[in-house]
């Protein structure tokens, strides 16, 4: 099958990652399917400890082994499945084909290299250029993401955290991946320079057609960036849809939980309603739905049973008991407690 004829630049089905540890076997991502179209944006949103980055680790292949071990599953990048490529051949598919954005910049860099030097090492992994034409290409690439191509001479340190989030989206995309990852890329800035960032990164995704997938637990990012959503709690994603769908439909009570959660601007007098309680231990998940233990509208069935993931719509998906016939569960009201 040719590029051009392939529908989803990444195409995850049934994905399983699992910990061993003295503790016992955490398990991160249990049974997840995800898929993106070409040049669109796919928000992946949860709390921490949902399995978000370990899902962006998996498709990179740098999920830590030992102790993680991807147990099942399947991963498509442009109809090519990743898992087939050698440790070799996916040290160039990372970078040329999927770069990723990781959420402090100011670990990401080397501190005794300048900035033009780690773009220009970039560029050589992946392209037959000299050092000469790859320093110049790392300048152009500096001046497109707003910084001054003869800064490139300068050291980590020179800059501040918008700027070093600037270099690592420069380096991400100096070889014109068809992928970006980017794992809560503006956590550690400030809210203008969020704002700016984000900006940045739409402009370029669109310029160069790249497709992403937007890591993150801010509603407010997913809403400015995203095609579609992804919602994940413990290892599985429990409602996906449209931006649309997931903002003006929500149908699982985690998604509900998330907005919730969420300060109203308009009536600074209404009260947060936060999700009580906590992720669960990965090690000992709950039975039945993971998110019975802290759903206001738990039935007992809820705490046996795995809900299916059931259909609302052609683009709209929710794993909840509540949508299928026969359970008793409705959402609505205060359910059981």
């Amino acid at each position: 099958m040719a590029e051009n004829d392939v529908k989803y630049t990444l195409d995850i089905k049934d994905l399983e990652v699992q910990f061993k540890t003295v503790d016992g076997v955490v398990r991160a991502v249990n049974g997840i399917d995800l898929s993106i179209e070409k040049g669109k944006t796919l928000g992946l949103v949860g709390e921490t400890g949902a399995g978000k980055t370990t899902t962006a680790l998996s498709i990179l292949r740098l999920v830590p082994d030992p102790p993680g071990e991807i147990t099942g599953g399947t991963i498509t990048l442009e109809g090519k499945d990743l898992f087939a490529f050698s440790e070799k051949e996916m040290e160039t598919i990372r970078g040329s084909q999927v770069s990723m954005i990781f959420q402090d910049p100011m670990t990401s860099l080397n501190p005794v290299m300048t900035v033009g030097d780690q773009i220009a090492e970039v560029i050589q992994l992946h392209e037959k250029i000299d050092q000469k034409g790859a320093l110049e290409k790392a300048k152009a690439m500096l001046e497109m993401v707003g910084i001054p191509g003869n800064r490139s001479t300068e050291y980590p340190h020179q800059f501040s955290g918008g700027m070093k989030q600037r270099v690592i989206i420069a380096m991400a995309l100096v070889c014109n991946p068809h992928l970006l990852i980017a794992d809560e890329p503006t956590t550690a800035l400030d809210v203008t320079i969020q704002a700016q960032v984000l900006d940045l990164m739409q402009k370029l995704r669109e310029k160069y057609g790249t497709s992403m997938l937007m890591i993150t637990h801010d509603l407010g990012i997913v809403a400015e960036v995203c095609d579609d959503v992804s919602i994940m709690y413990a290892g599985r994603i429990v409602e996906h849809g449209t931006l649309e769908d997931i903002f003006e439909s929500t149908s699982h009570p985690y998604t509900e939980g998330l907005f919730g959660s969420l300060p109203n601007i308009e009536n600074r007098q209404e009260q947060l309603k936060p999700i009580p309680g906590l992720m669960p231990d990965p090690t000992d998940l709950p039975s039945g739905c993971t998110f019975h233990p802290r759903c206001k509208y738990c039935k007992d069935i809820c705490k046996s049973r795995v809900p299916a993931v059931t259909r609302l719509s052609d683009t709209h998906l929710v794993a909840c008991l509540a949508y299928e016939e026969g359970t008793g569960v409705t959402l609505g009201g205060d359910g059981n407690e």
